[in-house]
């Protein structure tokens, strides 16, 4: 048994007029209902990715451990993300004396003013 419905719908992915045989159709073609999909769900990891960058930055910089630093202090992993470049880098930017970097006790450290004054040099 077949059903005579015929509904005037607009497709949820291009907006085009069609005529739905049933009262859940969304799409006007298997095509838009792919595309839709495809782009839902690239939305969805793209929303994922963001968060987990903002909670794992707002996460390095309220770290306990760094909290024996001052606060123009930087350690290198910090000092990496926030400049953008990796840990080697920044190791090979401190042995050609482009950044200055000092120590505490055993640690690494640059002062944000140092990071400022490469980026203006550049």
């Amino acid at each position: 048994m077949s059903s005579n419905i015929r509904i005037q719908k607009d497709c949820e992915y291009c907006g085009n007029s069609f005529t739905a045989k049933t009262l859940v159709t969304r799409y006007c073609s298997k095509k838009c209902n792919e595309h839709h999909y495809k782009q839902v769900t690239r939305e969805k990891k793209i929303e994922v990715h963001v968060s987990q960058v903002l909670n794992s930055n707002l996460a390095a910089v309220n770290t306990p451990a760094n909290s024996h630093l001052p606060e123009d202090c930087l350690e290198l992993t910090e000092a990496a993300k926030i400049m953008r470049v990796s840990k080697r880098t920044l190791y090979r930017l401190i042995a050609s004396r482009k950044i200055k970097m000092k120590k505490v006790r055993t640690r690494t450290v640059l002062l944000r003013k140092d990071i400022y004054m490469f980026f203006d040099q550049q």
